[in-house]
């Protein structure tokens, strides 16, 4: 295996960056969501830490089901 030259570091630092700003983009729904799950316990009488805990549970499975990542 040889090492990269700097344009082909300079390609996959673009790559990289690129791929990291589209699954930003994908991923921001989902953490909306759990945001607004946690918003709307909490009005509906939940403890904050309760809250939290539903969302963040509900945030890791979508998380991993985007992923692709099997439990």
């Amino acid at each position: 295996m040889s090492t990269p030259s700097p344009d082909e570091l300079a390609q996959q630092r673009h790559e990289l960056a690129n791929a990291m700003l589209t699954m930003t983009e994908q991923i921001t729904p989902i953490f909306d969501t759990a945001d607004g799950m946690r918003a709307d316990l909490e009005k509906r009488g939940w403890s904050p830490t309760a809250a939290e805990q539903v969302a963040l549970s509900w945030l890791m499975g979508a998380v991993r089901m985007v992923m692709g990542v099997q439990r």
